[in-house]
């Protein structure tokens, strides 16, 4: 397992000058490139989850290092083992909290609905899933209670499509071999602002609306260290909210 770790994993250290003890320096995983949240230049990671988690994590009294890893399902797996100890972005779930602490919430996110079909509204999930329309997916995401239901149901098994990169997974939609894809509403209209032509548009449903917060290795960290974390995030609620509004306008 950790021979095969070294093929996925980059480091991105954001305190090249700063000295830090073993113990205070957290690995926070991070995943392909999601705009605005996270994103690349040559190996340097930046983003609106980069941001974010530096100024938590530094208030708290850490340093962090960024682990970049190949999926959401793959950073799971390996915060569950402990090769990573922190990752942010994280919605909560009953099957997560068996495996990871959660911090206090930092931002909300909301799931949407692509599609390159007329927009026609609905009042619930059942309405496509009745029809067997398809479904472009974030390997290892979760879009809430409702889609995950459906989502379990063997029957509806062969309705989705795994695909870890947003540009493939709006490529799809475009390319009319999906009816829709579940995106992060943020991270959609960002690639929108880049993207030119096609016929892709925001459904008006909203799939999921829920909080966001760090997920971490309970071995890790103690319970003080979460207070710390969650002391850090309620003071830094203003300037967190300063990096959305500052993500949200670039992306507008």
């Amino acid at each position: 397992m950790r021979l095969s770790v070294c093929f996925f994993l980059f480091l991105f250290s954001h305190n090249l000058f700063a000295q830090c003890a073993k113990d205070k320096t957290v690995h926070v995983g991070i995943g392909a490139t999601w705009p605005p949240y996270v994103m690349y230049q040559q190996d340097r990671a930046f983003g609106l989850e980069i941001d974010i988690s530096r100024k938590v994590f530094q208030k708290a009294g850490f340093c962090v290092e960024f682990v970049r890893l190949p999926t959401t399902d793959r950073a799971i797996k390996e915060l569950s083992i402990g090769l990573v100890d922190a990752l942010p972005s994280s919605s909560f779930n009953i099957e997560r909290e068996k495996i990871a602490a959660f911090t206090a919430p930092y931002r909300r996110e909301r799931m949407r609905l692509f599609t390159h079909l007329p927009v026609e509204p609905i009042n619930d999930l059942k309405t496509l899933f009745d029809q067997k329309m398809s479904f472009v997916i974030n390997p290892g995401a979760f879009y809430g209670d409702e889609f995950d239901g459906h989502f379990q149901k063997s029957e509806n098994k062969t309705l989705f499509a795994f695909v870890k990169s947003i540009k493939q997974r709006m490529s799809m939609v475009h390319l009319k071999r999906v009816e829709f894809l579940v995106e992060d509403e943020m991270a959609g209209l960002y690639y929108f602002s880049t993207y030119r032509g096609g016929n892709i548009q925001l459904h008006p449903y909203i799939v999921n609306d829920n909080p966001i917060h760090f997920m971490l290795n309970r071995e890790r960290f103690s319970e003080q260290d979460i207070l710390k974390i969650n002391n850090a995030i309620s003071l830094l609620q203003e300037e967190i909210n300063t990096i959305i509004d500052r993500y949200t306008t670039s992306n507008t």
